[in-house]
């Protein structure tokens, strides 16, 4: 492979979101009420930019999701997580992402 085949691959570590009767987006919990962290990585194909924990991404099945955590990931290693779709440019409110950070750290 040629390096210009090659490109940065950060992973990112989120919980998916749905938007309440007012249109905000919420954590999105399962019938046990608990919200499942999830992991994806950027792809050769990932539109958008990552700026900042609490914004919203795509995942490759047209799931949102707010992102948590960033951290790189060996290029080598990237098979072993899902590449995501795009970033949007939309966040989630800041009690929302709190809400995600204490999800993140149990």
């Amino acid at each position: 492979m040629s390096k210009k085949d090659k490109y940065d691959v950060q992973k990112f570590t989120g919980i998916p979101v749905e938007t309440d009767a007012s249109g905000k987006y919420q954590l999105k919990f399962d019938q046990n009420g608990e919200a499942k962290l999830h992991t994806w990585r950027t792809g050769k194909h990932t539109k958008g930019k990552f700026n900042h924990p609490g914004q919203l991404m795509l995942t490759e099945n047209n799931l949102t999701v707010v992102i948590l955590k960033a951290e790189p990931m060996a290029f080598k290693d990237r098979h072993s997580e899902t590449p995501l779709q795009r970033f949007l440019t939309v966040d989630v409110t800041e009690d929302v992402l709190k809400q995600g950070l204490v999800e993140l750290k149990e």
